[in-house]
This record gives structure tokens, sequence and C-alpha cells, in this order.
């Protein structure tokens, strides 16, 4: 028996199955070379344990599940037998003839020095080539002043921001800052206090977010000195301080 041809005709049919696996393969392979130890006799008898461990497979359920695939495909005929003392027959190939027609896979000849290539239809695309391209785009953006290069935001955009911050009057001039906050019975030292705080964050609001109303800001600003002055002042002094005595003591004269 040629079995060349047997494992051509199979592995041809099983490429050509969609849903084949490598479980399918494993288990097949293993009665294949039971078949062949047994000089490939129209019909065997196995035993589950083995084609199980030559297969390497570990579940019963798997092997049945398997077993019936392959039964039903007509890869092999599985005729089980339900009895522990004796095996369950196999055959192989059923109603398949094999002939020299069958279709063999062929192998092109190459140089040994060529490397093997295989051509896609489909085309493959590089994610490095995609990005290294979209770095390069942004590049060029900054190089032409149309993207920043601190937030990579477009430059229109953060003049927009600018331009709506200067229409509501932020930064403010210091003199309206005194004036605001003399008229909110507060003083100018606070006022000189409240533009040096925000001038150095840039005029953001807790440090992130831009200012819209600074006369808002600055009440609050009022209202937290306030609170701050208050509590300072109402604060428990030292007690450092209680340990001066208010008259003078003679350390010389004995207790």
């Amino acid at each position: 028996m040629n079995y060349i041809k047997r494992l051509t005709y199979f592995f041809d049919k099983s490429v050509a199955d969609p849903h084949f696996t490598p479980t399918h393969l494993s288990l097949f392979m293993a009665l294949f070379q039971l078949w062949n130890q047994s000089r490939f006799l129209p019909t065997i008898q196995i035993v589950r344990d083995d084609v199980m461990r030559l297969s390497k497979i570990n579940s019963k359920a798997t092997y049945h599940k398997a077993m019936g695939y392959l039964h039903r495909h007509r890869y092999i005929d599985y005729e089980p037998s339900y009895n522990p003392f004796k095996g369950s027959k196999i055959g192989f190939f059923p109603t398949t003839t094999i002939t020299s027609a069958e279709p063999v896979q062929i192998l092109t000849a190459r140089p040994i020095n060529e490397p093997n290539i295989k051509r896609d239809s489909n085309p493959i695309i590089h994610h490095n080539r995609i990005t290294s391209s979209l770095s390069i785009d942004q590049k060029r953006k900054r190089a032409n002043g149309t993207i920043s290069s601190s937030t990579g935001q477009p430059r229109h955009v953060e003049k927009e921001k600018a331009s709506a911050q200067k229409e509501k009057g932020i930064p403010p001039h210091p003199v309206q800052v005194e004036t605001f906050f003399i008229a909110q019975r507060s003083t100018a030292a606070e006022a000189q206090r409240f533009i040096n705080h925000y001038t150095a964050n840039g005029w953001l609001v807790g440090g992130k977010s831009p200012m819209k109303d600074w006369k808002a800001s600055a009440k609050n600003w009022i209202s937290n000195s306030i609170n701050f002055n208050g509590h300072a002042r109402y604060t428990k002094p030292n007690r450092a301080q209680q340990l001066n005595a208010a008259t003078v003591k003679s350390y010389i004269e004995p207790l």
C-alpha cells in the first residue's frame, strides 16, 4: 500500500476543511501511526487510553468529540465497541479510492540561497510606517507654524483662546485691581498679592483652567484673606510665651 498517497489525500482534504483543528490532526496522526504498526490492515482495533496518550489529548470529551468529527466527515470509519475488554474498530478513508489522479501538493523548485517569500494579495499595513508618516506631517506643520510645539494644538486655536481672554480684560490693569480691592473694603497690598499670584501662574484658576472673570476671583481672594487674617488673630499664643515670669526671682536663696 502506498501510504504517501493516503497522507497526501488526507492533507489535501484537511486543508480544504475550514473546521479542521489541530486536535483533529493530532488524533488522526495517532490513529495513522497505529494503522502503520498493524501493517495497514483494512480495520484495526484500538484502546482509548493508548490513542489519547499518543495524540496528547487529556480530556475524554475532547477525544470523543474529535473522533465523531473524523467519522462524520469520512476521514475514518469509527465503530465503538462499548466493551472494556474489546477495542473499537477503525477503518481509514471509507468509500474512497485513491488513484494517481488525486491532487498532489506541488512544491515549486527554487535556488537554495533564494529566500522563500510568500506573496499575498492583501496589502500588509505597517503601523510603524503610518505613525512615522504622521509624525513627519506634524513636524512639517510645526515648522510651517500651523501647530504649536508645546501643546500640539493648532496655533489658530491658541490665538482664539488668547483673544477671548483679552476681550474679557484678562490680565487686568493693576490700577483696576487696586480700585476694585479698595471698593471691596480691602487694601492695596492685598491687591498686589492677588496680582503677583495670578501673574506667576499665567492667570489660571487652580493652575489648570483659564480665568474667565477676574472680579469674581478677586472677591474670593478677599473673603479668603479675611478668614485667614481672623483665624491668625484668634490663634492661641505660643506656649513659650507663657513661661515668662512677671517677678524677678533670686535663685541664690534656698527654697
